[in-house]
């Protein structure tokens, strides 16, 4: 099996490293070379597989195993009278057992391709037939990281035949191109997409075209493709024979192969080359060769397998040819989140006011409309949810949108293409800080869930919730680690539930952790979504409840170990479509957070909000709260990330109408808790995640820096992301530059890129233009975005915008010649203080009067610039505007149509549309709006603490 990937960045860990380039590996020979060298850990792969292969097989059977059952036949010579001689399987059995035999083989595997020093000549061909294929036969298969950014400082006939050769080496090794920014991937598809198997090319095309604009390349082909299987059905026999040449090496098949093959059958040899007339035809495989033809997977054929509605080509019921363990989706276990013949996955309220709601899978859009149940059961077990590490830049933009007591809003893009029970967790001990991600669910019991999977993942148990900081140290066995150790005034008082008398300590406190996150997850298994009666003991109900106290006793803990817990909400579109959704994950934050907050010792919760009796009359008593003190503490923060999230803000600001005080029950005490609603993407969330993330290289950001990545990403995240593909200073720490920034942001997806600013093809523009070396030609920018230079022409008022912010430049340079098209920030060498290669615009600031702030006569002289929108310049409101400087909020909310453009030249100024116009009243930016749960016995301090909030 072929396996062979491109990825942008190079952040991977691979078995070896390599660069092609003028000042590297320029040729196949030379790649072989460094591929074999003695310290390397993949020559101690092929030692490996070359062990593994003789295993077991007497000494005097080595050879022979390795030529006839493994295939082996490098550097063989065909003697007249006798057996032909196999030197490379001779050379590896005489180096299984021996180092002195062992570093002539790989002398020799060296100089494959060239004379060799036994006195034979050699070929490419031996490099695959003699070491690729004692790899491939062991199913040993290394990583071979190749950074490819200088790829095209070398010739194309050098390009093509290293391409060529990685790709025949991808059988037995495991190819990763790195460093292939979005321009090397163009390149890639274009120059070489005859030579790159149809995975990667279908790869390349839907992330540099996505699948949203039929105008698409790979919308066209999975039209084309749909088309197909609509005429031909789903079971015709056609698309079992097409499994079978994807899940072969290199994802092609010899005709001999087809008709050999265990699981196809043929009537005649007529029938095969009848079949692959029909593929050819359809653009589904290729066929080429003369004496021993071979059918190849074109693109189209791989997007029909992936549109195969019963099964994908990670569920194919075709045997692997390289072992990659897939099975029929049909028999696959049900994942924690979804049952397998439901549509819906979690649960929300059927009001605002009941605590779970349970509507019925029929007639309603659940949990990922039409794709959740197919993503939700792939991979993992029934039980546990996979768990990843979050990138740095995912901790620290997470952690920098949202301070302890603080729900934020962050506008971006997510991917809920995945598994929807995947979570994500990181911990940064030097600050104490743990983050966890999970998507979002329909239920939301579910998402409580995923929550506490996260929180009690096996990392969280070796990292933060570890023997010894919960004893208090590693010579102890107790509960030190805790600010109480009374098991009894934790569970009674604290609330912390799950925890006994007879092991109160830190291992038995571990063990009933685990118990309850693993009868939890297999709760959340058997809870049938479908049953919609109002009952509060139907297994939803049940299940949010168990969930809730989970969360707020693990949260809780966290808190006491001193431990801040940013908890991140991947919210897709469909999650908060309608008001009754919106409802249901504010009522869920809403009660999650009081249940994990607490007063004192107290569970806020329990004291303020608990209406059952039994659990009320288990409080140790009442807490004495301090008249001039009365606020708790708000354990934790919440980012809410998602394109459509500012639909929740009203809901957010009125969080406290989710909960039901209970004022008049036992045990009742007045206290309140401040959480503070902010925007995830201000610009000081902004700068402390870019802090944060070049603190690791030695970076510096400055103002001009952190403004300019504020104005041009769409988010916190994506500015972190951006930098982090920044490399580390070795030298001495220095300042951020524009330089940098264009390397950063060439990196980022066309969607993080202003976002804000017309149609998704002005940011895929934005893209190419940060992505090549010198200004571009209209009719050049349009090929590389494959698209016609009309195609431009109907965004020009876009372009005029980013003109006139200074964030483009295009330049006519004369008669009957073209355009050229720049980013605003430098190419390499160019001098990064002169006007091309800064993204503001150009203004003299002192022409204006002394009543016109720097920022707002920036503004005043951009407005000038609009002369393509619909703009009264001689109107009142323009004139008090670019006169006096006055009256702009007005102005903007005549005008909301330019708001996207003066939004990023505002930022370039280090400032916000909202500090300018003193209103805040902007959809995407608004200051923070406090909220108060609970209740204050004195009124007057809400009033002071709202003042302070505001302040």
């Amino acid at each position: 099996m072929t396996s062979f990937d491109v990825r942008p960045e190079g952040s991977i860990d691979p078995t070896a490293r390599l660069s092609l380039g003028p000042e590297a590996i320029t040729s196949p020979t030379a790649l072989n070379r460094a591929l074999w060298e003695p310290d390397t850990q993949l020559s101690d792969a092929l030692l490996t597989a070359l062990r593994q292969l003789v295993a077991d097989v007497p000494r005097d059977k080595w050879r022979a195993t390795l030529i006839e059952e493994c295939g082996v036949t490098a550097l063989t010579d065909e003697i007249p009278g006798t057996g032909d001689e196999y030197h490379y399987a001779t050379l590896a059995a005489q180096a299984a057992d021996s180092q002195l035999q062992w570093f002539r083989l790989l002398e020799v595997s060296r100089q494959l391709g060239g004379a060799t020093s036994i006195g034979t000549h050699s070929s490419l061909a031996d490099v695959l037939e003699g070491p690729i294929t004692m790899l491939e036969a062991a199913d040993v298969q290394p990583t071979l990281a190749v950074d490819v950014r200088e790829l095209w400082d070398l010739s194309r006939t050098q390009r093509t035949a290293l391409i060529k050769f990685l790709v025949e080496l991808s059988v037995g090794i495991e190819i990763v191109l790195t460093n292939a920014t979005p321009r090397v991937q163009r390149h890639l598809l274009s120059e070489f997409d005859k030579v790159l198997p149809a995975s990667v090319i279908q790869s390349l095309e839907s992330c540099l075209h996505g699948s949203d604009a039929v105008t698409t390349r790979t919308e066209q082909r999975r039209q084309h493709v749909r088309n197909l299987l609509a005429d031909r059905g789903a079971n015709h026999e056609d698309w079992k024979r097409l499994y079978a040449v994807a899940d072969a090496t290199k994802e092609e098949l010899t005709y001999d192969a087809l008709q050999s093959h265990t699981l196809l059958e043929w009537s005649s040899r007529e029938a095969i080359r009848a079949w692959v007339k029909r593929m050819a035809d359809a653009d589904l495989v290729k066929s080429y060769g003369t004496h021993e033809r071979t059918v190849r997977l074109l693109p189209a054929g791989y997007a029909l397998l992936d549109e195969h509605p019963d099964s994908s080509l990670e569920t194919s019921s075709v045997p692997s040819d390289g072992g990659t363990g897939r099975i029929d989706e049909s028999t696959q276990g049900v994942g924690t989140s979804q049952r397998a013949d439901s549509p819906g996955v979690t649960d929300p309220p059927k009001s605002p006011h009941s605590s779970v709601y349970t509507p019925t899978a029929k007639g309603e859009e659940g949990d990922r409309p039409d794709s959740e149940a197919a993503t939700a059961t792939r991979g993992g077990s029934s039980t546990t949810p996979s768990v990843s590490f979050l990138d740095g830049h995912i901790h620290d933009a997470a952690v920098s949108a949202a301070a302890p007591g603080e729900i934020a809003l962050s506008s971006r893009t997510v991917d809920s293409t995945g598994d929807s029970r995947g979570v994500g967790y990181s911990f940064l001990e030097e600050r104490d800080e743990v983050v966890v991600e999970v998507e979002a669910a329909g239920y939301q019991a579910h998402t409580l869930v995923r929550l506490c999977a996260a929180l009690l993942s096996e990392p969280a148990f070796q990292q933060v919730l570890t023997q010894n900081r919960l004893a208090g140290g590693p010579d102890r066995s107790g509960l030190d680690g805790l600010p109480v150790t009374d098991p009894y005034l934790l569970r009674d008082g604290g609330c912390l539930g799950y925890l006994r008398n007879q092991d109160a300590d830190a291992k038995g406190l571990q063990s009933r952790l685990r118990q309850a996150r693993d009868g939890l997850l297999s709760m959340s298994v058997d809870v049938d979504v479908e049953d919609d009666s109002n009952d509060e003991n139907n297994g939803l109900s049940m299940l949010a409840r168990t969930a809730h106290g989970l969360l707020g006793t693990v949260s809780r803990i966290y808190d006491m170990l001193g431990v801040d817990i940013t908890r991140v909400l991947k919210i897709p579109e469909w999650a908060v479509s309608d008001g009754c959704r919106r409802d249901h994950l504010a009522k869920m934050i809403a009660t999650q957070t009081a249940v994990s907050s607490r007063y004192g010792l107290y569970s806020a919760y329990r004291v303020l909000y608990e209406d059952r009796t039994d659990k009320r009359s288990q409080l140790l008593a009442t807490p004495d709260v301090d008249a001039t003190d009365p606020t708790g503490d708000t354990t934790g923060s919440w980012v809410l990330a998602g394109p459509t999230v500012d639909s929740m803000r009203s809901h957010l600001e009125n969080l406290d109408e989710y909960l039901d005080l209970q004022d008049e029950a036992d045990g009742f005490s007045a206290f309140i808790l401040n959480v503070d609603i902010v925007n995830g993407d201000r610009r000081d969330a902004v700068a402390t995640a870019l802090s944060r993330q070049l603190s690791l290289k030695s970076l510096k950001p400055t103002r001009e820096t952190v403004s300019i990545l504020h104005a041009l990403t769409s988010d916190a995240f994506a500015a972190a992301r951006a930098v982090s593909y920044l490399g580390a200073e070795t030298d001495r720490p220095r300042n951020l530059t524009t330089e940098d920034i264009r390397y950063a942001l060439s990196m980022l997806d066309a969607a993080e890129l202003l976002p804000d600013i017309g149609p998704q093809s002005v940011s895929e523009t934005v893209a190419i233009l940060l992505d090549v070396d010198e200004p571009l030609a209209t009719g050049d920018l349009a090929d590389l975005l494959d698209v016609s230079t009309q195609t431009l022409r109907n965004n020009e008022t876009y372009f005029a915008d980013l003109e006139a912010a200074g964030v483009i430049q295009r330049e006519d340079l004369g008669p009957g010649r073209a355009t050229e098209w720049r980013i605003c920030l430098p190419f390499g060498g160019e001098d990064s203080s002169s006007r091309v290669a800064t993204p503001t615009p150009e203004v003299d600031t002192n022409a204006y009067g002394p009543q016109f702030a720097d920022e707002m006569a920036v503004i005043a002289e951009v407005l000038y610039e609009l002369g393509h929108r619909e703009i009264d310049y001689g109107g009142e409101l323009t004139l008090a505007v670019t006169g006096r400087g006055d009256r702009f909020d007005e102005w903007l909310e005549l005008h909301p149509d330019v708001r996207p453009v003066l939004s990023p030249v505002a930022h370039l100024q280090g400032t916000t549309l909202e500090k300018l116009t003193e209103t805040g009243d902007t959809v995407r930016y608004q200051p923070p709006k406090s909220v108060v749960l609970g209740l204050d016995p004195d009124p007057t301090t809400t009033q002071t603490s709202l003042v302070n909030s505001a302040n």
